[in-house]
């Protein structure tokens, strides 16, 4: 990239960042001081809470390799590197309202190291929609205790894994169906199937990680975990998708949590108070988890910009 484009690109991700910060600072404010008073009271036991963040922070790096591997089912082809610092530079999208920045952010920044259209635009979304397929059926499994209607929600799993099960089959048609709305020409090379699955896979394993990363965190918190492993991969998979889902609330912030809190009373997981104070705890601690590591290549990507204008 020239220097004068790679300059403009970096000083727009740095005005993306910006926006990011104050919508997460904005979303976050007052939320402590609702939780302050209990969360002061409690011992945090802070080696619980750096296991749980090395767990998340390792689940994040099977989610790349999921993307990577959906790239390679296309024939593109990123660095593990590269991969990382688009995954977690257009992760902090999440924390503007609106939800297609994150997935817009990881096209452009896919195109810019010469991935396809199709592939970069392509595989950015069909992520999404794997994560969240998995996500609900392993909520239906792992949560069906709590659920009303068991009957309806093993339906709404097969109906989820047919649809999973049909996305290579599908794709090119929808796309092709699209192409032909717009007038313009577009062939989506068939996914493999072996890449469709190993994706479904780690994706279920990416979850599953994240209910034990949270258990952890809450034995941090709370100094105890009451309940089952399963209890919390569903308490935790469920309000983070409703948190995704709703478009408005950067990041999920306050409907995540009303979520959460709503999910560990009903599972026995905690009391009212308790839950209300992990919400609040387990917000700030993903704020910091999520954020950081997208800020610290944005820095790592103006040094190395700098270094290069001043060799040049």
């Amino acid at each position: 990239m020239p220097p004068t484009r790679n300059r403009i690109f970096l000083a727009a991700q740095w005005i993306f960042a910006a926006a990011i910060v104050w919508a997460a600072a904005r979303a976050l404010r007052g939320q402590w001081s609702a939780a302050g008073e209990r969360l002061a009271s409690l011992t945090i036991g802070w080696s619980w809470i750096a296991v749980a963040t090395m767990v998340v922070f390792l689940t994040y790096l099977l989610l790349i390799e999921t993307w990577r591997s959906i790239l390679t089912g296309w024939n593109a082809h990123l660095p593990f590197g590269v991969a990382s610092r688009i995954w977690f530079v257009s992760n902090l999208g999440k924390y503007i309202p609106g939800k297609i920045w994150s997935i817009a952010a990881m096209s452009v920044m896919a195109r810019a190291q010469a991935v396809s259209p199709v592939a970069a635009a392509g595989s950015s979304i069909l992520i999404q929609l794997v994560t969240i397929a998995t996500g609900i059926s392993l909520v239906l499994v792992t949560g069906i205790r709590a659920i009303d209607e068991p009957r309806v929600a093993i339906a709404v799993g097969v109906v989820l894994a047919l649809g999973i099960a049909s996305i290579p089959m599908v794709l090119p048609r929808l796309a092709r169906a699209v192409a032909g709305l717009m007038g313009r020409s577009l062939e989506v090379p068939p996914l493999p199937a072996t890449t469709l699955w190993f994706s479904v896979v780690r994706s279920l394993v990416s979850w599953i990680a994240y209910g034990v990363a949270f258990q952890l965190f809450v034995r941090g918190v709370l100094g105890s975990a009451a309940g089952a492993t399963s209890s919390y991969i569903a308490v935790y998979a469920a309000s983070y998708i409703i948190g995704f889902l709703a478009l408005f609330a950067p990041g999920g912030v306050v409907v995540r949590e009303s979520a959460l809190v709503a999910g560990m009373v009903r599972l026995g997981l905690a009391g009212q108070a308790d839950a209300f104070a992990v919400a609040v705890a387990s917000r700030l601690w993903l704020t910091i988890v999520e954020l950081l590591p997208g800020f610290v290549y944005l820095a790592l990507a103006r040094r190395s910009s700098n270094t290069i204008n001043k060799s040049s």
